[in-house]
C-alpha cells in the first residue's frame, strides 16, 4: 500500500514538473531572433552546421516560440562591423571573430598567442569554458559591448597545405606562407616568409606561385579549394586549435527573455561546443580529408621532434600579448600562465613554457 502510494506521489509530481516547465516555455511570446554570421551557410561549411544546431536545439527547447533569420557569410557587412551591429540591437545574434576588433575585446580568441597550443576540440572546449569562468575580465569586456557570450565552438585545426615537400624546418628555408593576423607570421620558423592575405585570397595566391604554402583551418582550406593548387598536407603539423566562432547574443535582447528561455539559450550553447568538437569537427574533418586524397594530395609526416626545435626557435609571443593587455589593466600573465595549467591538467604536453615575466 505503501509503495502505490509512493508510486502516485511521484507520478503527481512528475506531472506537475512538466507542467511548470510548459508553464516557462509558453511564458516566451514567439520571437524571430537575426542571426548574422561571418561564416558560411549550413552544408556548406562546419561551422554553418554548427550554427544551425544550435538553432534547432534552442526552437526545439521552446517549444517554436524562438526562431531565427539567418544572415550568412558576412552579408550584413564586413566582419569588423558584427560586434558594432550586435551592440546596437542591428542584429541579435552574431557569429563571429573577437579578433577582428581587437581594440574593443583585447582578450578575445586570446589563444591565438600561442604557438602549438593544444588541438584537441573536446580539450580545448573544456578548458575554453574553464578559463572564462575564473576570470570575469571576459564577461566583462562582452558587457562593455553590450553582449553575452551563448557559445564558444571550436573551428578547425590550423592545418598547412604546400605546393612543395616540407619535411623539415629547413625545407621552410625561403617558402612563402600565406596566413592572417599579428601574431602568426612571427610563428613561422627561421627562412619563412609570412605573406598576410585574407582566406579567400589564397587560392590565386597559391595558383600564381605568390606563396609556396598555406596556414588555415582545414574548413576554410576546404570551403577555398586550396587542395586544386596545392599538393601535400603535413600530417602531424598543427599550430593550434582555436575557439574563434564565438555566438554573441545581444545583451538587451537576452535581457528581455523570461528566464526559462535563458537557461536554455545557454544550456544549448554547452551542449553545441561539445557537439562540435565531437561529432561535426570531425564528421567534416573526415570529408575534407577524404576528399584531398580523392583529388592526389600526399600526406607527408612533419616530425614532433622538428616541431619542437621551431618552438624552440620563436620569440615569446604569449609573454609579449600579456604585457600589452596589462597595460589595459587586463589580467594578462594570469592568463597565459593559466592557459597552460588547464590544458595540462586535460593531459596536453606543451613543448615549452611561454609567458615568462622579465
Amino acid at each position: 500500500m505503501k509503495r502505490r502510494i509512493g508510486s502516485v506521489a511521484l507520478m503527481v509530481f512528475f506531472l506537475v514538473f512538466c507542467v511548470s516547465l510548459s508553464s516557462v516555455w509558453a511564458a516566451q511570446k514567439p520571437i524571430k531572433i537575426k542571426w548574422g554570421s561571418v561564416m558560411g551557410a549550413p552544408g556548406i561549411t562546419p561551422m554553418g552546421d554548427v550554427a544551425k544546431s544550435y538553432q534547432d536545439e534552442v526552437t526545439k527547447r521552446t517549444n517554436g516560440a524562438v526562431t531565427f533569420e539567418s544572415f550568412w557569410s558576412a552579408s550584413l557587412g564586413a566582419p569588423a562591423e558584427y560586434i558594432e551591429m550586435l551592440k546596437n540591437g542591428v542584429v541579435q545574434v552574431i557569429q563571429t571573430h573577437q579578433w577582428y576588433t581587437p581594440s574593443r575585446m583585447p582578450l578575445g580568441d586570446f589563444e591565438y598567442v600561442f604557438p602549438f597550443g593544444p588541438t584537441n576540440t573536446e580539450l580545448v572546449v573544456k578548458a575554453m569554458r574553464q578559463i572564462r569562468g575564473e576570470f570575469p575580465e571576459f564577461t566583462k569586456e562582452l558587457q562593455n559591448n553590450n553582449a553575452i557570450m551563448l557559445a564558444d565552438p571550436p573551428q578547425g585545426s590550423y592545418y598547412m597545405l604546400s605546393v612543395d615537400p616540407i619535411r623539415t624546418m629547413e625545407d621552410f628555408k625561403g617558402k612563402k606562407v600565406g596566413l592572417i593576423g599579428r601574431y602568426f607570421g612571427r610563428e613561422l620558423p627561421p627562412g619563412a616568409v609570412p605573406v598576410v592575405r585574407p582566406a579567400h585570397e589564397r587560392y590565386d595566391l597559391l595558383k600564381n606561385g605568390v606563396t609556396n604554402a598555406d596556414l588555415n583551418p582545414w574548413d576554410n582550406q576546404y570551403s577555398f579549394k586550396l587542395h586544386e593548387v596545392t599538393n601535400y598536407y603535413l600530417d602531424g603539423l598543427s599550430v593550434l586549435t582555436a575557439c574563434p566562432m564565438a555566438i554573441l547574443m545581444n545583451l538587451d535582447t537576452y535581457k528581455s527573455l523570461d528566464p526559462g528561455t535563458q537557461k536554455i539559450m545557454m544550456d544549448a550553447g554547452k551542449n553545441v561546443e561539445l557537439r562540435a568538437a565531437t561529432e561535426i569537427l570531425p564528421q567534416w574533418l573526415k570529408k575534407t580529408q577524404d576528399l584531398w586524397r580523392a583529388k592526389g594530395i600526399k600526406w607527408i609526416t612533419f616530425p614532433a621532434a622538428e616541431q619542437a626545435k621551431w618552438a624552440a626557435t620563436l620569440a615569446d609571443i604569449p609573454a609579449e600579448w600579456a604585457t600589452d593587455v596589462e597595460k589595459l589593466g587586463l589580467p594578462g600573465f594570469k592568463i597565459v600562465n593559466r592557459w597552460q595549467e588547464i590544458n595540462a591538467s586535460l593531459g596536453y604536453k606543451w613543448n615549452r613554457k611561454w609567458g615568462v615575466k622579465k
